[in-house]
């Protein structure tokens, strides 16, 4: 950007390529001018590249297997427009919120310890820490564990998560419910939990062992040593890798009858799935649940989308084109079709439309409400039932229940669009 170059020039930094000391030396300076947003914004256009680069390797490396696009994943984390200030909201005494612009500078980042902050870049750049590792391998870390990357990735059946952290971050209730309904290997549920448990009590001292030869927090695989310390003792990965897969397509939502097809998106999760059986078995029972869903997310929903729509009704007179991409949304158009009609890129629309975001919002309000019903015990004893709960009431909002019919999240688009 123009001002970025102008502030290299100024302080007279080489700039043919990007090197650790160029990073180590824009970063010096945003510290000691640390109301300009100049300097930061050097940086900002520097970090940039290494988030492209990660998200490039991603695509090249699950593209075969999973219905990615690139698009959409830069929507996610490449969200930097190059603005000299920032936008926030501060909540004042009588509980209104009152909206502040302050200047896009390092002082202003410092304000933010424990919160993510928008954009993504920022969030990189007021969390690194230059004694760890370099600025580009920071970024690409970060990249992996942005939580709207993440969420876009797990809707196309990706958990980017390697096979080794995801069996270590998994307690034995999701293994043994993962095995029970999504296992595919040879080994029995009891050998599964036994193999687990083991694996789990030598993941971490293996794990520190190896931060502490290699300085690095990634990157770690089982060695033939490890693998045959395991009880019980296993001669390669293979069954490792097996009930990790099976956590995978659990996650993902996919369902035991139709399993998880190579570039297919995550099945709807049945409601039945989420209530007590022996309630569920009663036709009117369940009926009443069905009930109990719906107006949860009728009461979480269609304001939620009203405010989201009404957000952005302001901007409708100087760009009709975000006027039409709402309404080609409430008819069901998909968002590469919403990008041709309004001639823009479809990153374009899902940042504007932010689908993802908003479903998983209603869907996380309308858990917290039902969770607290009886009928919905067995999700609360779950330490899993919370999460995949909401994935189901997600996915719910997203897909229509029968082919033909519309989305509810389309359909409160419609009223909230209307006069």
């Amino acid at each position: 950007m123009k001002s970025a170059c102008q502030a290299l020039e100024q302080h007279q930094f080489i700039v043919d390529e990007a090197s650790t000391e160029l990073d180590s030396a824009i970063l010096a300076l945003c510290r000691d001018q640390a109301d300009a947003s100049e300097p930061l914004l050097c940086l900002r256009c520097r970090v940039s590249h290494p988030i492209a680069g990660k998200l490039k390797k991603l695509l090249q490396k699950h593209r075969e297997q999973y219905e990615l696009d690139l698009r959409d994943m830069a929507a996610c984390v490449l969200d930097d427009s190059g603005e000299l200030f920032l936008r926030l909201q501060a909540r004042q005494a009588d509980g209104t919120l009152k909206k502040q612009r302050k200047g896009f500078s390092w002082n202003t980042l410092q304000e933010f310890p424990e919160q993510e902050i928008k954009p993504f870049g920022a969030e990189v750049i007021r969390s690194f820490d230059p004694e760890r590792s370099m600025l580009s391998t920071w970024a690409h870390n970060k990249v992996q564990s942005n939580a709207d990357l993440k969420a876009y990735l797990r809707s196309c059946g990706l958990l980017l998560i390697s096979d080794w952290a995801l069996l270590a971050d998994s307690t034995p209730t999701r293994v043994r419910n993962a095995w029970s309904r999504c296992g595919r290997g040879s080994l029995q549920l009891e050998q599964v939990e036994t193999l687990h448990h083991s694996y789990v009590n030598s993941y971490w001292p293996a794990k520190e062992l190896y931060r502490s030869t290699t300085n690095k927090n990634s990157g770690w695989t089982p060695d033939r040593e490890f693998l045959a310390a395991l009880h019980p003792a296993q001669s390669n990965d293979e069954g490792l890798k097996e009930i990790a897969q099976a956590i995978r397509f659990y996650l993902a939502g996919t369902s035991l009858s139709r399993g998880f097809v190579a570039g297919e998106e995550a099945s709807v999760v049945d409601q039945s799935s989420l209530v007590s059986p022996q309630i569920s078995d009663n036709e009117n029972a369940s009926k009443d649940l069905n009930q109990l869903i719906a107006q949860a997310l009728e009461r979480s929903g269609p304001q939620r989308v009203k405010s989201a729509v009404d957000e952005d009704r302001c901007r409708w007179g100087k760009d009709p084109s975000r006027q039409l991409a709402w309404q080609l949304f409430a008819q069901g158009l998909g968002q590469r079709e919403i990008a041709e009609r309004c001639d823009h890129k479809q990153a374009w629309v899902s940042k504007l439309l932010k689908e993802k975001q908003l479903s998983e919002s209603i869907a996380q309000a309308a858990a917290v409400e039902l969770v607290r019903h009886s009928a919905f015990e067995t999700v609360r004893m779950d330490p899993d039932g919370a999460d995949r709960m909401v994935e189901a009431l997600r996915n719910h909002l997203i897909y229509p229940e029968r082919e033909g019919d519309i989305a509810l999240l389309r359909k409160w688009t419609q009223n909230a669009l209307k006069p």
